[in-house]
């Protein structure tokens, strides 16, 4: 009686474990064949059984799309298939790699950040294009010849002598440059002597010592302050030629307006007479003296 009971809680063990198990079970027969070898078929159970609970997949490429459902109904199964594989969409198919249904890892897909980097050039400013400047025409004045300096003449006091030797007074214009020292330069032309360039000088003659020299000059209150060098004291034509040589520098001193009379000096000394026995020439000479 014991025995029985034994037998049959281990039979009701059995058909609970079957029912539990039903689905891995019916699997494990079907892949087995273990009725086709036993009995020499499979029992239609099984092989709708083996349809119902397995996966369908379909290849798209490298994934598969799994019914993980296990048909329409719904309650078959323990849920260890829910357990096992991701959640489920409702159009009951889910996407799985064949690396997955391997067992292999998917190879992450490596994220490159291509990273375009366009360098710009500085931009350049352009600036509009410029006119071509145009220099202003330099307007040049016609050349003109220099002004001549401004002239002056002077009049200076020579000499002709006659046929018969008589010492005639010949007074003759110059045309020179005006300066400050219009006397100065007068007296010098005198003591240069005659230009026998000029036809109309040819003829003249000075009584004044060759080699003298106007030492200075000045006029104070009508009178010209003459100081001439050593020459102009030897005479070597004698009183007349002394006489003449006064004369000449007299005449000529007072052409000038602003020279009435003038005192003669000699290495700037007063002397009494012109030579051992000349002229006196101790007071200003003018014209009258002659």
């Amino acid at each position: 009686m014991f025995g029985a009971a034994c037998v049959a809680l281990g039979m009701l063990i059995v058909i609970i474990a079957f029912l539990v198990k039903k689905d891995q079970i019916s699997n494990n027969f079907k892949e087995t064949a273990f009725f086709d070898r036993v009995f020499g078929n499979t029992p239609t159970f099984i092989g709708e059984q083996d349809s119902k609970s397995k996966p369908t997949a379909v290849t798209n490429g490298d994934e598969v799309i799994l019914n993980l459902r296990g048909g329409e109904n719904e309650e078959e199964g323990d849920g260890s298939a829910e357990e096992q594989l991701p959640s489920v969409p409702e159009d009951n198919t889910a996407k799985v790699t064949i690396n997955e249904l391997k067992g292999e890892q998917q190879p992450k897909e490596e994220s490159v950040s291509a990273e375009i980097v366009r360098k710009e050039e500085p931009a350049v400013k352009t600036e509009p294009e410029k006119a071509p400047k145009q220099e202003p025409q330099k307007v040049t004045a016609p050349k003109t010849a220099p002004k001549p300096p401004a002239k002056t003449e002077l009049q200076l006091c020579f000499t002709v002598i006659d046929a018969d030797g008589t010492v005639v007074r010949k007074m003759i214009k110059r045309s020179v440059a005006k300066n400050d020292s219009p006397l100065t330069t007068a007296i010098n032309l005198l003591l240069a002597g005659p230009d026998y360039s000029n036809t109309a000088e040819r003829n003249l003659t000075s009584f004044i010592p060759k080699g003298t020299k106007l030492l200075g000059a000045r006029v104070s209150n009508g009178v010209a302050y003459l100081n001439f060098s050593d020459n102009f004291e030897f005479n070597q034509e004698g009183t007349v030629g002394q006489i003449n040589q006064l004369m000449q520098v007299v005449y000529t001193a007072t052409n000038f307006s602003t020279v009435n009379s003038v005192q003669f000096l000699i290495n700037g000394q007063q002397k009494k007479f012109l030579g051992e026995e000349g002229i006196r020439i101790d007071a200003p000479l003018t014209k009258s003296s002659f």
